[in-house]
């Protein structure tokens, strides 16, 4: 779990998973093995400035995972595909590069965890699940109250932060314009 101050009073955020939708997974690759990337900015004569990922970036994988329903109640989430951009080029894998939803066989409920520091664009994520709806609250209220100890695999509960870096965007089916496509959540 990454070191993080404590999250600003009141701004705990969740999205529960549903059925249809499908997560946008986007994973920088670097040479460094890491997935945070310092980014290179430079201004040019006033006017101009230039951003570059800098030499420890190669490239990003984007994976799609789908959200199911699982038999009886709940859902679960199958990785659906994946794809490597390096050098403008796009080559289709068949196993994602970072491995963030391999949740037990009892998870039927399924959240992402937003634990926001500053603003939207400075939080952690976890993934939360549980076989019951009720011990999800339950749990959430614990990472929600204790972030930096609460969040662990415990029985019944599975609780796993995503790495900074990577990007996961929760995604539903929506008609724009007459045309269907996928959509952010939020």
């Amino acid at each position: 779990m990454p070191a993080t101050p404590e999250p600003i009073a009141g701004q705990e955020e969740y999205i529960d998973l549903r059925n249809g939708w499908r997560l946008r997974v986007v994973t920088p690759i670097l040479k460094s093995g890491g997935y945070r990337f310092q980014t290179g900015i430079q201004e040019v004569g006033g006017n101009t400035i230039t951003a570059s990922a800098g030499t420890d970036f190669v490239g990003y994988e984007t994976a799609y995972y789908a959200v199911r329903a699982r038999s009886g109640a709940g859902v679960r989430i199958e990785l659906s595909s994946a794809e490597v951009t390096k050098e403008g080029k796009t080559i289709p894998q068949v196993r994602q590069v970072a491995s963030l939803f391999e949740l037990p066989e009892s998870a039927r409920y399924v959240r992402l965890l937003y634990v926001l520091r500053i603003s939207h664009a400075d939080h952690d994520m976890a993934v939360v699940a549980t076989d019951k709806r009720e011990t999800l609250d339950g749990f959430t209220r614990e990472v929600q109250a204790n972030p930096v100890n609460a969040c662990k695999i415990e029985s019944g509960v599975f609780c796993a932060w995503i790495p900074a870096g990577i990007a996961v965007r929760p995604e539903a089916r929506e008609i724009v314009d007459g045309v269907e496509q996928w959509t952010p959540v939020r």
